[in-house]
């Protein structure tokens, strides 16, 4: 524990005080008496001074509810957070209210702010240093108006909180983001920057370090696209790049990104040009898995391995739909790749849940699963130990702004 002045002087008081008692005798005892006590004046510190005046340590702080700020002697909403909550035991953001339930474990929460619109084909992802998942981009339903959306929100352990944005890129979506265990941060590639112009497609990638944007600039890399995939080999501590689309045209190139610079992949088997399909880092197998997606224009159910030297295609399933859009994320906690909703053959929506163990794939019944969409962000968060999915489009509607946690067994709605 740190001890600041003042603190160093009662303990310097009260040991020379005792000693003092312990040590005094009469006057005739001692001729050196009266010396002893001028050095025993001209020893103690001049209470006087502002410098003995100092707060106590930090240590000795109350400790202070979210959104808060200790000030002179008691806890205030900080100026980021002006909305009390709960007693003043919490605050919120301007435009946030504050939820009256707390959340499934027991903590107090902020909601959305009633101005942030629902989103579709935008990026979340968990960082794993800061203990928080990350939402920007996509289109956002703006009065039944579709927008490039342009707020940035974080979800942290307790509650929805907007961060302090630095350097932020231009709105685009499509994108892919994912957690870089090399540049500790989040990773940015790609998507388009106009709504339903092909032809806007960006390769830029950017670096998200918990406070702020940098754009990275290697000297080769994939060509502009969209609807692509990509994820983090953990093993390799590489970036994964799969096919998208590059006008009209789908690909089937595979990149790698080792926070230096990207290389191409040649490898003996390679899957066919696809885009809207997912991609996720199995820890137990050690692999990359892609599944689904537009595959030469028809819908697919296709798993595909990737273990840095070359892609293998896995037994097929035939009880699985042929799907677009969905949502996939690998749940580390129980080592299962899990699968939700999107569009099956046809154009159907659907809200389904499938997990694959590595062999096989099962179909969950979860009691109250999230309505029909494509699009959800859907990824996995180590703190809650849960797969989460954010946002998504109904198509028929606005887009979603809603929450939900899958455990296993059952989804739950968190806002």
């Amino acid at each position: 524990m740190r001890i600041t002045q003042s603190w160093l002087t009662v303990l310097f008081l009260s040991s020379v005080l005792t000693s003092a008692c312990k040590d005094s005798t009469t006057p005739g005892d001692s001729p050196d008496m009266a010396n002893s006590t001028d050095d025993l004046a001209m020893s103690l510190p001049d209470l006087t001074d502002p410098g003995d005046l100092t707060p106590p340590p930090p240590d000795l702080i109350p400790s202070c509810g979210f959104g808060q700020a200790y000030n002179a002697g008691s806890c205030s909403c900080d100026t980021n957070h002006p909305v009390s909550c709960a007693g003043a035991t919490y605050c919120c953001a301007a435009n946030q209210a504050c939820l009256s339930t707390p959340g499934p474990r027991g903590e107090t929460r902020c909601a959305l702010p009633t101005t942030t619109f629902g989103r579709a084909r935008h990026v979340m992802a968990y960082d794993k240093l800061r203990d928080r998942s990350v939402t920007r981009f996509g289109i956002c339903d703006q009065g039944g108006t579709d927008v490039l959306c342009s707020d940035q929100w974080q979800l942290t352990p307790i509650t929805w909180d907007a961060p302090a944005v630095a350097n932020p890129p231009t709105g685009r979506y499509d994108s892919t983001f994912i957690w870089d265990d090399n540049a500790k941060g989040l990773l940015l590639f790609g998507g388009l920057t106009v709504i339903g112009n092909v032809n806007t497609a960006t390769n830029e990638m950017w670096l998200w370090d918990g406070t702020t944007w940098s754009k990275k600039t290697p000297t080769t890399g994939p060509a502009a696209r969209y609807a692509h995939a990509m994820a983090f080999d953990s093993l390799r501590k590489v970036a994964v790049l799969f096919g998208g689309e590059i006008g009209l045209t789908a690909q089937q190139d595979t990149w790698e990104w080792n926070n230096t610079q990207w290389l191409p992949r040649t490898t003996a088997t390679v899957p066919q040009v696809r885009s809207d399909h997912r991609m996720v880092y199995d820890t137990k197998a050690k692999r990359i898995l892609m599944h689904g997606g537009f595959v030469s224009g028809a819908y697919s159910r296709e798993t595909w391995a990737y273990d840095g030297s070359n892609w293998t295609q896995l037994p097929d399933d035939t009880s699985l739909s042929q799907r677009v859009k969905f949502g996939m994320a690998y749940d580390e906690n129980r080592q299962v790749t899990v699968v939700f909703g999107g569009e099956i053959t046809g154009g159907v929506l659907v809200n389904d849940t499938w997990e694959y163990d590595g062999t096989k794939w099962t179909k969950k019944n979860p009691g109250t699963p999230p309505p029909k969409r494509v699009y959800p962000a859907m990824f996995y968060d180590a703190g809650r130990k849960q797969v989460l999915a954010f946002g998504g489009d109904p198509i028929n509607a606005g887009q979603y702004k809603d929450l939900w946690a899958f455990d296993g067994t059952n989804w739950t709605q968190l806002y």
